[in-house]
């Protein structure tokens, strides 16, 4: 009887002391599969680390090699544009020679002046005389007026002067080619003032 009163106040403690050495073998169980999985994950990192490091330092190094070496530079020397061209006249014009150039221009217009004022002349005596002499009517609408009378050689001479101021102004101009026709209009002045003239002579 009192055996199985031992028996069972030992039970309770061999019951209360069994569990505690599971716990802690749990425990460590459990920080033992922690610390491991923690050394896994570490040696798995590193490789990766190092083997993206490779592989970052891998191509530059490819590429380093790959690179063709730099072209030398090349001078190329260029014919002067001078040695093609031959001038016939000089391009420098000293001032003697433009005011010598000036002087011809001036002695020409003052003749064709003279000529194209003469030439009219002509036209109005030779008006004139088929008018008085042979019945003849002025078909110019703007010498009609003075067809009749003296007043026609100085009414003539306006068409004259009127080329001669546009000859002028063309000789002085802007542009190179009105420069070199500006004899035109006192040409075609004289033309036709003698050419009306020579008609009115052979009226009868």
């Amino acid at each position: 009887m009192i055996l199985a009163i031992a028996v069972l106040m030992i039970h309770p403690q061999l019951a209360t002391t069994v569990p505690l050495p599971a716990d802690k073998a749990a425990i460590d169980a459990s920080t033992e599969i922690i610390a491991s999985t923690s050394t896994l994950d570490a040696e798995n990192s590193l490789p990766t680390v190092t083997a993206s490091l490779n592989v970052a330092n891998q191509p530059v190094a490819e590429s380093n090699a790959a690179l063709p070496d730099a072209p030398l530079p090349v001078t190329v020397t260029a014919p002067a544009p001078i040695a093609f061209l031959k001038s016939g006249k000089p391009l420098k014009v000293s001032v003697d020679e433009l005011r010598a150039e000036n002087r011809s221009k001036q002695f020409m217009w003052r003749g064709l002046v003279i000529a194209s004022s003469g030439a009219a002349t002509f036209d109005a005596w030779s008006t004139r005389r088929a008018i008085s002499n042979y019945g003849a009517q002025e078909l110019n609408p703007m010498l009609k007026p003075f067809a009749g009378n003296g007043s026609l050689y100085a009414a003539i001479q306006v068409g004259p002067a009127l080329m001669d101021f546009v000859g002028k102004k063309m000789m002085y101009s802007r542009h190179p080619w009105v420069r070199n026709m500006w004899w035109v209009p006192q040409s075609a002045s004289f033309v036709s003032s003698i050419f009306c003239g020579a008609h009115n002579l052979a009226y009868h």
